[in-house]
Parts: C-alpha cells; sequence; structure tokens
C-alpha cells in the first residue's frame, strides 16, 4: 500500500473493555480516506461542470433534496456506497497502528478503496481490514456519473498502474 496514515487511539475511542470500540474503526478508515486523497496532490477537486465528460448517458433529472450542495458550489462529488469492516484483532490504547490504504478498482462511475490496520513495527499484526465502495455522483440529481479524468490519472500515478 502506497498511502500509510497513522493513527491516533484516542482515551475516547476505548469502550469499557478498554479495547477500541468497534465503530470507532469506521471512523480511522473515513480520516485515512481523507488523508489518501489529500495526498493526490491534486491542484483542486473535480466538482464543478466543466470536470466532467459530457456523456449522454448521463441522466438528466429534477433536483435531489436529499443531497445539497456544498457552500462552495459543488454540484459532483463522492459517496459513500458501502463500508465494512473484518476483524482481526482487538485494539488497545497502547498499540501504536497505522493504517493502509489503496485503491484496488475503479469502475465507470465508482472507486474500491482498501484499507488495512495494521501494528506500526509488526506488519504482520492485523487488527482490521475494510472495503469502501464510493460512487462519484452529481449531487443535484443523485445519480452516478462518470469518474472524472483527472481524478482517475491522479489515482493511477499514486497506485502507479492503470485500472481498465
Amino acid at each position: 500500500m502506497n498511502v500509510l496514515y497513522p493513527v491516533q487511539i484516542r482515551f475516547r475511542d476505548l469502550d469499557p473493555l478498554a479495547h477500541v470500540n468497534n465503530t470507532v474503526y469506521f471512523i480511522y478508515f473515513e480520516e485515512a480516506r481523507s488523508f489518501y486523497f489529500d495526498q493526490l496532490n491534486m491542484e483542486r477537486w473535480p466538482s464543478r461542470e466543466e470536470d466532467q465528460l459530457v456523456h449522454s448517458g448521463e441522466e438528466q433529472g429534477a433536483h435531489n433534496s436529499r443531497i445539497q450542495t456544498t457552500s462552495m458550489g459543488a454540484h459532483y462529488g463522492s459517496l459513500i456506497k458501502e463500508n465494512s469492516c473484518t476483524y482481526h484483532l482487538p485494539m488497545i490504547h497502547a498499540d501504536k497502528t497505522e493504517i493502509g490504504v489503496q485503491v484496488v478498482h475503479i469502475g465507470r462511475t465508482s472507486l474500491i478503496m482498501e484499507q488495512q490496520i495494521r501494528d506500526i513495527q509488526d506488519h504482520e499484526r492485523i487488527f482490521a481490514t475494510g472495503k469502501t465502495v464510493i460512487v462519484w455522483c452529481n449531487y443535484h440529481t443523485g445519480r452516478p456519473v462518470p469518474v472524472p479524468p483527472m481524478l482517475r490519472t491522479a489515482i493511477e500515478r499514486m497506485e502507479g498502474r492503470a485500472f481498465s
């Protein structure tokens, strides 16, 4: 995995059994995904009309009031479709961990990321693995649209390979 995010286990992350609560792993994954996207070193996030490919297959429709555009006027962006975690070992406050993050698939309108929480020193000691399916969306219609070429290119550069 090309991107490693150090995890700071906070006291508040612990449950009454003194290990990291199962729900907190999803917060760690979210922080690691955000860190991954920051590492892409894009000048700007592809969120405007001119960043999108115009496809005749893109569905036009009424504004979906369940999805709000951002204050910056972003009309396109990512939405989480699926998020999963497999727990292998409990984490405690004293553990020193990091999350490896990678994109393993880019489809037409979505991408799949995998995360692995592991011991910083002993990489064979795996605490949890996760998978996230992210869909690129038109926030006005709530419908998926193609992943922007500039984002695909940045991810391929980060991962050191092309996605078909």
